[in-house]
């Protein structure tokens, strides 16, 4: 397809749906094949970083297919399955054609190392005097890239979850004028955070796309992948059972200033910037983080210790700053569980633990005023948070949860069973709340419940279904239903 200095309605849909990265994507294809750009200001390569379904494949062939690409898609382990070893590597790039627009793609870059690595390498450096190829590389794991890879690129974009104008415009490629606006905001509401494949699958739900999404020339195509899986079941305030107080508390810290954001700006109010929930093990403090996403549309970003800690020094550090930046681009909450085991005190911590506490402090003090960003973080011991991390503008808001008293675990048993069928259950379910167990027990004992109930050939539980899950749960010395 010829370029005559503009792209077409429908690719620039899907350009400004990757904001900042899309432009700068068409800008590296046109500035080099059409010589619209002085030779000094032409770039010849890109790393295009990010998870899975974040779009990096749907970018780079449908501005492929637009400037009239080959895609020459190289990929280590089809490299190394055709035998050869980097003389195949070296074979595959050689057959790449000089007179006609090509886009060579290596998928997974970070397998590519040693003899690999100076293939790709010296491949980069020809690439630069071929006046129709362009290289882009990507990755789900820039941190592992070779940093002589790296560097040999003129660019490297991450690609982020799109904000709420990106989506609206991938919603509008998407659908190619089918839907309706207000389908297009709905959309775009329920996918906050969301990346590109999964937003492709909510816009699906109210619409069938008239295209069928391939791309690519005759020589190679491509196709996003979109899950047919439906999402998973977001969790909402009415889940939660005997937490009515808590629940109050996390409206009005957590879901009225994300809502009611001009409110709050007219009245001057500064609302928390964090919250620490605190109580004993299995009271529910996930859950609840979860249902305030849910209840503001938020993307829910949970932090898990393994997605920190990096074997090369500053890694760590770059994982948590990486995490926050996300997290800027859309209203979120940034769920930190069990906080203190890695943000804890300073003066029992570890180099890396050190690190990331400064690192945490900094990205919390640092969070764009206009960004809808909130930290939400759950610990068994606050006693053993720094007490640095407490003050004013960090988490400024603390939460206790409580074990359930006998209504709360009323109230948890009858929400936990209201899809059973229960014999007596308006006798059974007082008696069982007698006993002092956690949600989390209680939701246990439920499904113990159950399997004893299966194991009898039946759906319809009674009392020696309880009294069977009782005897095999971990206080079963102690829990016991009066007789």
């Amino acid at each position: 397809m010829a370029y005559g200095g503009d792209i077409d309605e429908r690719l620039a849909y899907l350009v400004k749906g990757f904001g900042d990265a899309g432009n700068r994507i068409v800008q590296m294809f046109g500035g080099k094949l059409t010589g619209s750009l002085p030779e000094s200001l032409r770039m010849h390569s890109v790393m295009l970083s990010g998870r899975s379904g974040i779009g990096k494949s749907l970018l780079l062939t449908e501005t492929a297919r637009h400037f009239g690409c080959n895609i020459v898609k190289v990929h280590l382990g089809r490299v190394m399955a055709s035998g050869g070893q980097h003389n195949g590597l070296q074979a595959t790039l050689s057959r790449v054609a000089v007179d006609q627009p090509s886009l060579v793609w290596l998928a997974d870059i970070e397998l590519f190392c040693g003899l690999y690595g100076r293939v790709i390498e010296e491949f980069v450096e020809r690439v630069k005097c071929m006046p129709l190829c362009v290289v882009a590389m990507t990755t789900r794991h820039p941190q592992r890239v070779h940093a002589s890879l790296r560097l040999v690129c003129d660019d490297h974009i991450c690609l982020l979850p799109p904000g709420k104008y990106e989506r609206q415009q991938l919603c509008l490629w998407y659908t190619s004028g089918e839907a309706t606006p207000e389908m297009i905001v709905e959309a775009a509401n329920q996918s906050s955070g969301k990346t590109v494949a999964e937003l492709f699958v909510s816009v699906a739900s109210h619409v069938q796309p008239r295209h069928n999404l391939q791309y690519g020339s005759s020589a190679a195509s491509a196709s996003i992948s979109v899950p047919s899986k439906a999402p998973v079941k977001s969790v909402c305030w009415q889940d939660i059972g005997g937490l009515d107080s808590v629940i109050a508390e996390l409206k009005e810290a957590i879901v009225w200033p994300l809502l009611y954001r001009d409110d709050f700006a007219r009245l001057g109010i500064r609302p928390p910037r964090g919250v620490l929930l605190y109580g004993p093990p299995g009271t529910g403090k996930t859950m609840l983080a979860r249902a305030a996403a849910t209840e503001v549309s938020a993307n829910f970003i949970s932090v898990a210790i393994p997605d920190l800690v990096k074997g090369e020094v500053g890694e760590s550090e770059k994982a948590l700053a990486a995490i926050f930046e996300g997290a800027a681009r859309s209203p979120s909450i940034v769920f930190l569980d069990e906080i203190e085991a890695i943000f804890g005190s300073r003066e029992q911590s570890g180099e890396v633990g050190k690190k990331l506490i400064t690192q945490l402090f900094l990205e919390m003090d640092n969070i764009p005023e206009d960004a809808s960003v909130v930290i939400l973080a759950a610990t068994n011991a606050p006693h053993l948070m720094d007490s640095s991390i407490l003050r004013s503008g960090r988490l400024d808001k603390k939460i206790h949860i409580p074990r359930p008293d006998f209504a709360s675990r009323l109230d948890i048993l009858t929400r936990a069973t209201q899809h059973l069928s229960i014999d007596s259950a308006s006798e059974l379910l007082p008696c069982l709340a007698e006993i002092e167990m956690s949600g989390a027990e209680i939701k246990s004992l439920v499904r113990c419940a159950c399997y004893s109930a299966i194991q009898r050939g039946t759906t319809v539980l009674d009392k020696q279904d309880f009294d069977a899950a009782l005897a095999t749960a971990s206080t079963a010395d102690h829990l016991a239903v009066d007789k």
